[in-house]
Formats: C-alpha cells, structure tokens, sequence
C-alpha cells in the first residue's frame, strides 16, 4: 500500500457533470481514484489512502445523505464516453445482458440472500446484479444496473429477474438511446422471459441459447431440441480459425415462435470438456450463420467486465446497509471502469488508451500515474524534512494493517 497523493487525472471529467456540485466532485474523485488505485477498496480504505480525501466520514456521508443524483450522474459518464471515438457507441455494436452474484460476509446488505453462481458451482450467501453491457470490436464497458432482491413465493408485486431485464432494456431505448441494434443473452433469460418479445418492440434484435429439454417443431413433431442432433447432417465450417460442425433451420420454437436455430459444436481436444453443443436462436432469420456465433462470441465480453471488476475494483467489497450507498457504490465503480481507459496525455479530456478486455494494462497505467504523483509530491514538500514525510507515509502503512478490513 502507497499513499495516493492526487486524483487520477481521468476522474478530471467529474469537473463537467451536472449531477455533482463542486464538493460532491471532490469526493466522486476521491472514491474513483481509490477504487482504481487504492489496496483497500472499503470506504475506510480509500479515505485512508488517497490523501485528499476529506475524511471516512465525509466520504461516507457523499454515498449514503448527500443529494446527488446516481441516475443522472450515470448517464452523463455514458455521454461522455461518446465524445471519443473510440468508446463512441454505434448500431454495429450489442448490448448484452447477465447477472453476476457477489459474495457477502453481513446480512444487513440490500438485497443478500442465498444465490446459485454458477462460477463456483455453489449456493453462495450475495447479493445478485444483473446487468446491461456495451461491446463492439474496439471497446467495451456497463451500461446500467438493477440489483435482484429474492422476496417470498406469496409476494406478487415484488420485481423478478425477468421484469428488471426489461426494465434495462426500457431504460436503454427510451432514456439513454443505445443504437446497438442487436441485444445478447444467456439461457436463462430466452426462456419464458418476455424478453426477446419486448426487445422487438423496439425494432431490435437479439441472439440467445436454447437450453437443451427446450421443445422445437421439427418434421410436424414437437421434441426437445437435443433430439435434433439424431435427425440432422451437420456441415463443417471454419470460423474465426475455429472448426465448427453446423446445421441452421428456421423453425418454431416453444415460448419463441418462428427463429432461426443454430446447432454449433466446436472442435475441441478430446479432454477439452468445455464446448458442448451450443443451440443458438435469433430472430435474425436473414444473418449468416457465422454472423450469428461470432456476434454470441461478444458475451465473453461482460465475464471479463465482472471478473476484472471483482479483483480489482472492488465490486464485491461495499457492505453499505443503505440502498443509496450500494447503489452509489456500483455507480462510481462503472465510471472508474469506463474512465480509467482514458489517457489523459492525449487531450483535455482523454483519449482511449486502449481497446482490450481486460482492464489490467490501463490499472498498471493508473497506478505509475499515482507513483509519480507521490514522486512528485515528495520532492515538492521541500519545506519539509525527509523524515517528517516518511513519518507520514509510515503513518499510513502502520493503519493499513489494522483495518484493512474496516468497511463503513
């Protein structure tokens, strides 16, 4: 752990939102940079460790009384990121969605209860966040949020899944107006979603898989579209320096009416048990079958987007008991996501700094900035002796030991 002496210079866009006042900006920047450099990514941690930071309890109070708008501020990052070519989002480009499952120590937290995730192949006691993504073949980053809350049977009026699925989609078309014109999503969400229906609504399309019991009218008969495989010749393609097995038909499928459906087996090692046949549908009739695995292909995008996000941004770490502090929390973690690829070297605002997946090689860029920063701070404190700002830095490393893992 270092101290970090000045805000990351990508967080310098939080001086042109509206959503925040001028002290609210200070504390945006504050709890962005800590995010993206700080070792201890607890509110505890980062007042601790980004020198300008007014204070845990004023960084506390920013996320949980202050009045300022998440929602807002959350759409001027995605207009921001319009202002640069290469996060500029286009018709070309897919939205996708998925939930992800974060694990918590409390019980006090918004929205935990006991979820199935899949990554540990384990009920996990977390909170479940289902998520909107933007990808296209140059860049990548969330879009919006809906935190899942598991209420009893008895509850009607309570949201599913499936309702705040739609709900993003909503939001996207009507509020924010994403031109991707194609959305992706898992097997959970094709079946008896309403999903793919409400996406069309909106002129859309979408790709999803089939899980494998799903009934597709093949011959006059209704069976499970696993049964296929036993009626039908598959053709050998090359996609992508992939060798796939195909076979595409439109034909009907339960809950879906009239899709395309493609049967896809890549060729794996023999004791490569990780490509199972995929059953992918579209109402993209027309799209050419490698249009439709390389466009499925993208989802790999928002796994990457968690997985980065849980190691080292600190998306499982807020154990805030307010939905306003959570919610805050997942706001600011996007745009540290979203900004961190922004080079400040390039212009006023920031260039991308690069176009891959993982956030690895813009967080080594971050934390050289915030290197030198301390450098920098150091040599300019000539007023003071070499031992009193070692004091200081000693100061911090003597805490960080003690409450690590303090979270407010």
């Amino acid at each position: 752990m270092m101290p970090i002496t000045d805000f990351l210079s990508c967080t310098h866009v939080f001086d042109e939102f509206e959503s925040l006042s001028p002290a609210h900006r200070h504390h945006a920047k504050t709890y962005a940079t800590g995010l993206v450099a700080a070792s201890n990514k607890t509110v505890a941690g980062i007042a601790r460790e980004v020198l300008p930071a007014q204070g845990k309890r004023a960084l506390n109070k920013f996320l949980t009384e202050y009045d300022w708008d998440e929602q807002q501020f959350n759409h001027e990052r995605l207009e921001e990121l319009q202002n640069h070519g290469e996060t500029r989002w286009s018709k070309d480009g897919y939205i996708i969605l998925d939930d992800t499952i974060t694990e918590k120590a409390g019980d006090e937290v918004p929205g935990v209860g006991h979820f199935y995730d899949h990554a540990e192949g384990d009920t996990v006691w977390g909170q479940d966040l289902i998520y909107a993504f933007y990808a296209d073949d140059k860049t990548a980053y969330p879009l919006t949020f809906r935190l899942y809350e598991k209420q009893d049977e008895d509850d009607q009026d309570h949201d599913t899944k499936y309702d705040l699925a739609r709900e993003i989609v909503t939001e996207l078309e009507e509020e924010v107006g994403v031109p991707a014109a194609t959305y992706l999503f898992d097997s959970w969400f094709a079946h008896d979603s309403g999903l793919p229906e409400h996406i069309e609504s909106y002129g859309k399309d979408w790709i999803g898989p089939l899980r494998s019991n799903r009934q597709v009218t093949y011959g006059g008969e209704e069976i499970r579209v696993d049964a296929l495989e036993e009626r039908i010749d598959t053709v050998e393609r090359n996609i992508d320096d992939e060798t796939y097995h195909i076979w595409t038909k439109k034909l009907p499928v339960s809950q879906l009416g009239d899709v395309k459906l493609v049967i896809a087996e890549k060729e794996t090692d023999e004791d490569d048990k990780k490509n199972p046949v995929k059953y992918l549908v579209t109402n993209k009739i027309d799209a050419p079958t490698e249009h439709i695995i390389r466009s499925y292909g993208m989802r790999w995008r928002i796994e990457t987007f968690f997985e980065d996000s849980k190691q080292d941004l600190g998306l499982g770490d807020c154990e805030m008991q307010t939905d306003e502090g959570t919610s805050r929390h997942w706001h600011l973690l996007m745009a540290a996501y979203s900004l961190v690829r922004l080079d400040p070297d390039s212009s006023a605002l920031g260039t991308v700094r690069s176009k891959a997946s993982s956030l690895r090689a813009n967080l080594e860029h971050s934390l050289k900035e915030a290197i030198y920063d301390l450098l920098s701070w150091v040599r300019n404190n000539d007023d003071r002796g070499v031992d009193d700002l070692m004091t200081e830095i000693d100061h911090l490393f003597v805490h960080s030991t003690t409450d690590a893992n303090v979270q407010s």
